[in-house]
């Protein structure tokens, strides 16, 4: 489509939907999404050249809090980049009259070249890497999260995974959710209670790995103000409540060739347990890189308290076939169906930066061979033999800064941001004493 094709697209879309304002958006480096509101008479102005704001967006935390790094700091002055809405993302917004959203990439206002931090451009960037050796990739995400009141309890108590009578507790809110996203034109496959109270896991169609991206970004925002507009909350943090069950996001990934089929489809190796020679070197190469993309795929403090033996989230760096105590499952011999199932993201990762950095580490195994573990057979949690996944947060990022992959596929100025926003994370909670110190040690000690 081009620009001019675009625009009008665009004016007819608004006229339409009547929407009297467009709300301009683009996923931060922690998957929030950030932007302005504009009006619809001043859009057409704007949707070509886009507009200014602070490239501080992607430099701060959760609450915006900026502090100095590299990128952007008080020397720099936190100068303006623009954002360019992408018009074939246009769409109305159904659970609010009048308005529409688009999503946008950021440049820099004088060269125009991309924003090296810019999720959407560093996910492109994985996607090109792939698309040069002759496949597209298609994603597929499951992603799970709590519905809870005002006051972040869980709507009920008790644990009813796939219960379709507890379920329709949530029917209110979860049927509201279902007809509003799928007018926003994304499509819910299933959605079913999951292993903790009132929680949620949803499955969205697969489709090319950016479409996809920005369709979860949008999903997470409509299941959070849906939920807010009926007077519950939603949280896809990892591990909101003791005792129970993580959020997790598992990526279910392929490769489309040239012809249009399942490059993971070909049953050419008999003899492997795999079956795919493809769908092996690619396993193999995505279990190497694991620990290393772990900060980008649980990048909060709170992330690794999901991953506990026993727990449905992966804790040692393995594979198997239908076995979900593994790091990465193997759904072969399925005909157009077959895939890669990447469990190792959890609730609150960026899906632009987790999918980016999973498709580095599948090119990364296209241009270089590495060795397949032994398949996992049985309880992946007593799988001793392999690497375990970091314990923390700190041990993750340690994993970040000396692993290459991420620096080499997206550049010393992203790898070295993302390394100092989640340091940065890690001093935050240092200095804070918590509820458990008090609990544990403010009596006896």
């Amino acid at each position: 489509m081009t620009p001019s094709d675009a625009t009008r697209r665009a004016a007819a879309l608004i006229a339409e939907q009547e929407a009297h304002t467009i709300e301009c958006a683009f996923p931060d480096t922690w998957g929030t999404l950030r932007g302005k509101r504009v009006p619809a008479a001043h859009f057409p102005a704007i949707a070509e050249k886009g507009f200014a704001i602070a490239n501080a967006a992607f430099t701060w935390d959760m609450h915006c809090e900026l502090w100095e790094v590299d990128f952007a700091n008080l020397d720099t002055g936190y100068p303006d980049m623009h954002a360019v809405p992408d018009l074939t993302t246009l769409r109305p917004v159904p659970w609010r009259s009048g308005a529409a959203i688009v999503m946008c990439d950021t440049i820099d206002k004088t060269t125009h070249a991309p924003i090296e931090l810019d999720p959407r451009h560093v996910l492109r960037t994985a996607v090109e890497r792939i698309a040069a050796h002759g496949f597209e990739p298609l994603v597929a995400p499951e992603l799970e999260f709590y519905l809870c009141d005002e006051n972040w309890n869980p709507l009920y108590d008790d644990v009813q995974c796939y219960g379709i009578a507890k379920g329709a507790e949530l029917e209110p809110i979860l049927a509201d959710i279902r007809r509003h996203v799928a007018e926003l034109g994304i499509v819910i496959e299933a959605c079913n209670t999951e292993y903790g109270p009132a929680q949620v896991e949803v499955n969205l169609r697969y489709g090319p790995a950016l479409e996809v991206a920005d369709s979860t970004a949008l999903f997470k925002y409509a299941v959070k103000e849906i939920a807010r507009q009926q007077g519950a909350r939603a949280t896809f943090m990892a591990k909101p409540f003791t005792g129970f069950s993580g959020n997790g996001t598992h990526i279910h990934l392929s490769l489309r060739d040239a012809s249009g089929a399942n490059a993971l489809a070909h049953q050419d190796a008999p003899d492997d347990p795999i079956g795919n020679t493809l769908m092996a070197r690619l396993v193999a190469g995505m279990l190497t890189r694991q620990r290393e993309l772990a900060a980008v795929l649980s990048p909060t403090i709170n992330a690794y308290k999901r991953l506990t033996d026993a727990s449905f989230a992966p804790t040692y760096v393995n594979w198997g076939g239908d076995n979900r105590g593994v790091a990465v499952r193997t759904v072969a011999d399925q005909g157009a169906a077959s895939r890669i199932e990447l469990r190792t993201a959890s609730g609150d990762t960026n899906l632009h930066l987790a999918v980016a950095c999973q498709l580095a580490a599948a090119a990364d195994a296209l241009e270089n061979e590495y060795p397949l573990p032994p398949m996992c057979t049985g309880n992946g949690y007593a799988d001793q033999d392999q690497p375990r996944m970091p314990r923390s947060l700190i041990e993750a990022v340690e994993a970040l800064r000396a692993g290459p992959l991420v620096r080499q596929a997206f550049g010393d100025v992203f790898h070295r941001n993302l390394v100092q926003l989640l340091e940065h994370e890690i001093t935050e909670f240092d200095r804070e004493v918590t509820d458990w110190e008090r609990r544990r040690y403010i009596e006896v000690a």
